[in-house]
Parts: C-alpha cells; sequence; structure tokens
C-alpha cells in the first residue's frame, strides 16, 4: 500500500519517508482506522539490550527542514522487528491529502553501539508502514450473499478469519484477516428426460451448492530469517457460489 525510501539527512539522521502507491488512491481519499510502523532492529543475541525507539513527523524540506511532532514510540522488545503505533501522525497524512510523503525520523535511546537499525538496503529488510483502512460502505451484490437471498436457497456466506484471533499476528504483517466465506443453502432438483424410454421417466439429480468462482490473497508474512516475504496465496476467497 506504501512505497518506502530512504531520504535525506537531518542533524546527522537518515530520514525515512512512505509515499502512497498507486493502488491505494481512490477519489474518496484514505481514512486509517490504524497504522503501525515495523522498524527491523538488531542485536547480539547474547545480551539484550534495553532501548527505546521514537519516530518523529518531520516537515519542511531542505534547509527548512525541522523535527515535528512525536509519532510513535516504543520499547525494544525481542523479537527482530519492533513495531510503533503511528496512527496520530497517519491520520493527519490522509487527510492532508497523502500527496507528499510521509516523512519520519528514527531515534533510538540506548542503541549506541549495541543495536542496529535497518534503514535501507535490501527490500526485505527495510522499515514497513501498515496501513488498515476503514472500509467505505459499497453496494453488495445482492444475488450472492446469504443476507439477500431467497431462505434455504445456495448463497455464499461471508466468514471472517481473523489471524490475531489465531494468534498468527506475530508472524503475519498483513493483513490482519480476510474474508473465507463458503457456501450454503440447498439446490432445486435438476429433472434429466430420456427420449429413448418409452414412458418418460423423470430422474432427479441432486446438485450440491459449491464455489463457483475464487480470488487469490495477498499474504506479507516473516520468513524464516525475519525477512518480509509477499505471496500471492491463489482461490483462498470464495467469490460466489452456484449449484454446478
Amino acid at each position: 500500500m506504501s512505497h518506502f525510501a530512504v531520504g535525506e539527512t537531518l542533524n546527522g539522521q537518515r530520514l525515512i519517508e512512505f509515499r502512497l502507491g498507486h493502488e491505494a488512491e481512490t477519489e474518496q481519499g484514505l481514512a486509517v482506522a490504524r497504522a503501525e510502523l515495523l522498524v527491523r532492529a538488531e542485536a547480539p543475541r547474547a545480551r539484550r539490550p534495553r532501548y527505546t525507539l521514537w519516530a518523529f513527523t518531520v516537515a519542511g524540506n531542505g534547509s527548512a527542514t525541522r523535527v515535528g511532532a512525536l509519532a510513535g514510540a516504543t520499547r525494544g522488545a525481542a523479537r527482530a522487528w519492533q513495531r510503533l503505533d503511528v496512527t496520530g501522525a497517519a491520520r493527519r497524512w490522509a487527510a492532508a491529502g497523502a500527496r507528499a510523503p510521509l516523512r519520519l525520523l528514527l531515534d533510538c535511546s540506548g542503541c549506541a553501539g549495541r543495536v542496529r537499525l535497518r534503514l535501507g538496503g535490501a527490500a526485505a529488510a527495510r522499515p514497513l508502514l501498515r496501513l488498515t483502512l476503514r472500509q467505505h460502505a459499497t453496494r453488495r451484490r445482492r444475488a450472492l450473499d446469504c443476507d439477500a437471498a431467497a431462505r434455504g436457497r445456495c448463497c455464499r456466506q461471508t466468514y471472517y478469519v481473523s489471524f490475531r484471533a489465531l494468534g498468527w499476528d506475530d508472524w503475519i504483517v498483513a493483513p490482519e484477516g480476510y474474508y473465507a466465506n463458503y457456501c450454503r443453502g440447498a439446490c432445486a432438483p435438476i429433472l434429466n428426460y430420456h427420449a429413448q424410454v418409452v414412458e418418460a421417466a423423470k430422474l432427479e439429480r441432486a446438485a450440491c451448492c459449491a464455489p463457483v468462482r475464487f480470488s487469490a490473497l495477498s499474504l506479507i508474512y516473516f520468513g524464516a530469517d525475519s525477512n518480509i516475504i509477499k505471496r500471492d496465496l491463489p482461490e483462498m476467497v470464495v467469490e460466489e457460489c452456484d449449484c454446478p
């Protein structure tokens, strides 16, 4: 959703910035429900130093560049990827149109010589901004969902799988969950007429309400080496049900 870049420096510290991807641009704008900044911090396993990460917004350009408000902070955890809640800063960025990049300065108390922050290098280790958006009201396809279908007839039942509820949010970065959906309901009997039989016999063949169209799920997660991996998993979402 957001594209990362390493910006200029301020007071000897590198700035990071995020630009909105084209796929997330809408005429209605962004309604940010939650925003989380993920930063990879590397420290020797033999000793786990105590440190605190701070993220500040940055305003202005060139000689007028200055540090703004505190965007978020977190105490260093044992895991490689540290998470900072930057919802307030992301909402202000979205409210301004998100046309300019969201620029942040990262500072660390207790990191000197003991903890390395990965602010550049390979894409899989760069900082990541995870945005959770409020869903705009959309018109449903009435022919698909069970809440609009005739009682007991074949339809698609919405079913949400929460990765947080499953305890998988420690390794799945995005999404927080997804609508897997499933099919339920009965199908009208299909009558087959055999013309070769002198007395036409009606044979009922039972049809089953089943998925006829799927869509993929894009998953971003931490790999075995703690790098970030993006993978598209086919046929994870039931989009349409019918009686084939």
